[in-house]
């Protein structure tokens, strides 16, 4: 057990001070102490890049003098040096395995100088292997390289009262060094008030952690008051303060000030606002070399934010990582867009049916509801975009009821949509876009919507498509075509009765993200359906009828990009042309054939075989087809 006078000395090893020191050593007419076996221990908090360490007494370095305490002598005669580099692998009972790097018995340095080749370091031992007695002044350790992990957390943006949307997240990033063995992951989140901690307590009845202030007093859903410390079932006093609007649940909670007030035995946890505030998103990932500081305003580049909006409060985190003293990342500028006000507070959507075959044209239907629009401040919408596994093959109808009670339709079913856009009679309602992965319509602005207040407006959008894998999700936005703001994300959930197929058992207005998800039964384990000349019979004469095949296939089941190729052969097994050879994700796919060879030549009329290949790390598929050409 060390004496407090040791305690106190240990500080004046690292305090830069020339005229105080650590000392192990026998004053005159003082009792004998004991140099031999003294360890100094050294934890430098992180890990960080060392090339050199440092030590000596009063008076014995040039930049260190001090004429009144000459001690230059007192040096530390024999000593070892051990490190650790703080790695989790080099622990043991949480205790670091400390290595040796310097043995030294026989030390007649007073300033001891040790180059050591460059590592990473966060542990330090010096022990003492010498009886005379000595004192170290300053023990010093120099860097080298970056170090292996930086954290940067940017202050809470407050975009008012009127909330805002986000855009699109960009930086400028350079690597130094091997670009592999360092990253820079940028992540964000969002929330509804301004703090993204939440402070806790302990109950004085169960001991537990709660967020609240002692004597916190909560309206119930029946307008009761309660005293939450009152609640006997902690859990269920939790639920209600959690349940409780932002604005009264601020009112209640434990503040920060309240909480550094408290005892130190009766403080809880500081932890983060999962009510008020969204978790982390994913790091966010940018395709290097694309943003600089020439760009950086460019609103198109970059990737989608993934934090909710919209919300009052914003905020970001970056995180630098290396793996090598030589290698590193740094951050220029970053930008990121954000619009407000929203189109509404919050937009709920479901489609239904939720389980359907696999590959097979459906008839879905896509309802969207805006909760609450606040009158002279949310600018409502008037196009919808739905993202989509495949192409539409048909918009059937495309229904607006208003909060009056007011219902105006379209219907667009037969309607050829390959010439887009294409209007109603009235010319309220178009079809404005259809393609693989999405389908966006136009309608009457929907301007007013207050669910609470029994007046909300619904949108509902029917549409044939296909569903080619388990837990496609039918993602939507609303747009606003008289403004350049962004568009406003769903939120999955009850947003209608859309009848028997709708198996909701929440609320209207509730969210579920389970209710924009379609299944599809998971027996079976072909990766390609639907695989097909389209036409099969084609005569490239050039009178522009069916001048072309294209060889088509449902890619389902997939997860990932997978290395897939599609080959034209003769009959005599003569590999003609290679229509397509590289990666494709899940979703439909097509390659054209024109008749001709890879010379560019054209073929003969006749059959010929087609051959579609398909490899995962699990399995390859092949099918082969025919396609027939004449003149």
């Amino acid at each position: 057990i060390l004496s407090q006078v040791i305690k106190d000395q240990l500080i004046f090893m690292i305090d830069d001070d020339p005229t105080t020191a650590f000392e192990r050593k026998t004053a005159r007419g003082g009792s004998q102490v004991n140099s031999l076996g003294v360890i100094m221990d050294f934890d430098l908090g992180a890990r960080f890049g060392v090339e050199r360490i440092q030590f000596f007494p009063r008076n014995a370095h040039p930049d260190f003098l001090a004429p009144d305490f000459p001690f230059q002598n007192d040096f530390l005669r024999g000593f070892e040096l051990l490190l650790n580099d703080g790695s989790e692998e080099t622990q043991v009972a949480n205790q670091p395995v400390l290595t040796t790097v310097k043995l030294e018995t026989e030390n007649e340095e007073p300033v001891v100088e040790l180059t050591i080749p460059p590592q990473y370091v966060r542990y330090i031992r010096l022990k003492s292997q010498t009886t005379v007695g000595f004192e170290v002044a300053e023990f010093r350790v120099f860097g080298s390289g970056f170090v292996p992990r930086a954290d940067y957390l940017s202050n809470i943006f407050d975009f008012g009262e009127e909330l805002a949307l986000w855009g699109r997240i960009r930086w400028e990033e350079e690597h130094f060094g091997s670009e592999r063995l360092s990253r820079l992951l940028i992540s964000s989140r969002s929330g509804w008030d301004d703090t993204p901690l939440e402070f806790t307590r302990l109950h004085s009845g169960s001991g537990e952690e709660v967020p609240w202030r002692e004597g916190a007093v909560a309206t119930t859903a029946t307008g009761d008051a309660v005293d939450l410390d009152a609640i006997d079932d902690v859990e269920e006093a939790l639920d209600l303060f959690n349940a409780l609007p932002i604005d009264e649940r601020n009112q209640v909670a434990l503040t920060q000030d309240e909480y550094d007030d408290l005892r130190s035995s009766d403080k809880g946890d500081v932890r983060d606002d999962l009510v008020a505030w969204s978790r982390w998103s994913p790091p966010y990932k940018l395709t290097a070399g694309t943003v600089n500081a020439a760009n950086i305003g460019d609103d198109e580049l970059g990737v989608p934010i993934l934090s909710p909006g919209p919300r009052r409060y914003f905020q970001l985190k970056a995180e630098f990582d290396s793996q090598d003293l030589k290698a590193a990342r740094a951050m220029g500028a970053l930008a990121f867009t954000v619009s407000n006000p929203p189109l509404t507070e919050r937009i709920i959507s479901e489609v239904v049916p939720r389980q359907v075959e696999l590959g097979v044209p459906v008839s879905f239907t896509y309802a969207v509801l805006p909760t609450k629009m606040r009158q002279g401040v949310d600018l409502g919408f008037d196009v919808f975009e739905i993202a989509t596994p495949v192409r539409s093959e048909e918009v059937e109808t495309i229904e607006v009821v208003h909060a009056d009670g007011q219902v105006q339709t379209a219907d667009f079913t037969g309607v050829d949509l390959t010439n887009l856009p294409v209007q109603d009679d009235s010319g309220l309602f178009a079809v404005e876009s259809v393609t693989e992965r999405h389908l966006r319509v136009r309608f009457p602005a929907i301007t007013e919507s207050d669910l609470a207040a029994g007046r909300a407006a619904v949108l509902k959008i029917r549409f044939k498509c296909r569903v080619l894998r388990f837990g496609t999700t039918f993602t939507g936005t609303a747009w606003n075509s008289t403004t350049d703001d962004l568009g406003q994300r769903v939120i999955g959930g009850n947003a209608a009765d859309l009848g028997a197929a709708d198996d909701d058992l929440i609320p209207i207005g509730a969210a579920d993200p389970n209710d924009l998800a379609v299944r599809v039964p998971l027996a079976g384990s072909r990766l390609m359906i639907n695989v097909a000349a389209q036409p099969r019979i084609f005569s490239p004469n050039g009178d522009g009828v069916n001048d072309e095949t294209r060889i088509h296939c449902d890619l389902v089941r997939l997860v990932d990009a997978a290395p897939l190729t599609v080959h034209v052969f003769d009959l005599a097994g003569h590999r003609v042309r290679t229509l397509f050879a590289g990666e494709q994700g899940g979703g439909s796919f097509s390659a054209q054939w024109d008749g001709t060879n890879a010379a560019g030549q054209q073929m003969p009329p006749g059959i010929y075989l087609f051959r579609v290949d398909l490899s995962t790390d699990a399995k390859g598929e092949a099918v082969v087809g025919i396609v027939e050409m004449v003149y």
